[in-house]
C-alpha cells in the first residue's frame, strides 16, 4: 500500500518560510520491489545508484528493517523506530530488507525556516540516523499531515508547516530521551527533581539530595546536568524563581515575605536572582502584570 503526495506552493506559502514538497506512507511487503510506483523527475530513485534531493526529508521506519547509506554515512542497518534525516544535495540510498519489508513514512520540505530547523537541530551529516523508537503518536502525526495534504484546503501549506515543526521537534526530543528510558540514572534525576519541588521552601543542600537518591554528588551533578542542561543548584534556583512568580501574580505578599517562604538567604538576594533570570525586579514584574490587566490590582 502506498499513499504519496507531491505538492505545489504559491508565493504566500513560500513567504511562510517552510513548504512541504512531498509526503507519503508506504507498507512494503517482504520480497516486494522497491521503490514503488512512478515519481516526478526530481524524485526518481533507483537503489542501484541512489539519488540526490534538493530538499530536506525525514524518513521514519515504523515496521520491519532495511539499510541506509549516504555520502557521510557508511551502509548501516535500519530498524523499526529509526528516523533518518535526508539532507539536501547529499547523495543517499536506502531500501527495506527483502526478508522483512518495512513500513515507512516521510515528509520533504524546503524554505529558509526549514533550512534553519535542520541545520540547528540536526547539523551532523555523519550521524543522520536517530533511534527514536516506535511511536504511535509520531506515526499518527505523519498520518494527520498526509490527510491535510490530501484535502489541500486553503492555507494547507501553512498547516503542514506546523506538522513539520512537530515532527522535527519530536524526533529531536526522542533521540535525546531514548538513552534515558529504562535507565536507572533517569530514575535518580526524576526523584531528585521531585524532592526539589517538595522542598522549595528550604535552603536545600544538593549534596543532601544526592545522598537521598543514593548517588555520589560528583556523579549526580554530572548526570543531572546532562539530563536537564542545568546544574542541580541552578535548577533548584530556577524552580524557586518560577514559584515566586506565582506568588507575585496571585498574592499581595511583599518581596521579603516571598523570599522567606522560598528559603532565600535574604530579600536582596531574591531580588538579585529574580532580576538575573527575569530581566526585571519582582515588583516590576508584578506591576507590569497588573497594568496589563493580567492580574487584578
Amino acid at each position: 500500500m502506498a499513499s504519496i503526495k507531491y505538492l505545489l506552493a504559491n508565493k504566500s506559502d513560500r513567504e511562510w518560510g517552510i513548504i512541504t514538497k512531498t509526503i507519503g506512507l508506504q507498507d512494503i511487503a517482504p520480497g516486494s520491489s522497491y521503490p514503488v510506483g512512478e515519481h516526478p523527475e526530481d524524485y526518481h530513485f533507483f537503489t542501484s545508484k541512489g539519488r540526490v534531493l534538493h530538499e530536506s526529508q525525514i524518513l521514519y521506519i515504523t515496521k520491519g528493517g532495511g539499510w541506509f547509506q549516504s555520502a557521510h554515512q557508511e551502509r548501516t542497518a535500519l530498524r523499526a523506530g529509526d528516523a533518518v534525516i535526508l539532507y539536501p544535495h547529499e547523495w543517499h540510498n536506502y531500501a527495506p530488507d527483502p526478508e522483512t519489508g518495512w513500513a515507512e513514512a516521510w515528509i520533504g520540505f524546503s524554505g529558509d525556516f526549514a533550512d534553519e530547523l535542520v541545520s540547528k537541530f540536526f547539523p551532523d551529516k555523519e550521524h543522520p540516523i536517530h533511534h527514536v523508537g516506535v511511536s504511535a503518536n509520531l506515526h499518527k502525526t505523519f498520518e494527520d499531515a498526509y490527510e491535510v495534504a490530501d484535502y489541500q484546503l486553503p492555507a494547507y501549506q501553512q498547516q503542514l508547516a506546523g506538522y513539520i515543526g512537530l515532527i522535527v521537534s519530536t524526533i529531536y526530543a526522542k533521540s535525546l530521551q531514548q538513552p534515558y528510558l529504562d535507565n536507572p540514572d533517569s530514575a535518580h534525576i526524576n526523584m531528585a527533581i521531585s524532592l526539589m519541588r517538595q522542598k522549595l521552601h528550604t535552603g536545600l543542600c544538593m549534596e543532601d539530595i544526592a545522598a537521598e537518591v543514593g548517588v555520589g554528588y560528583s556523579k549526580f551533578r554530572k548526570q543531572f546536568k546532562t539530563y536537564t542542561g542545568f546544574s542541580p543548584a541552578r535548577y533548584f534556583l530556577r524552580l524557586k524563581i518560577e514559584r515566586s512568580k506565582d506568588y507575585l501574580l496571585s498574592t499581595n505578599l511583599s518581596c521579603k515575605e516571598i523570599s522567606f517562604r522560598l528559603g532565600f538567604d535574604s530579600a536582596s538576594y531574591f531580588n538579585k536572582m529574580f532580576r538575573l533570570y527575569q530581566g526585571q525586579t519582582p515588583m516590576e514584574y508584578r506591576s507590569g502584570s497588573r497594568a496589563s490587566g493580567f492580574i487584578p490590582k
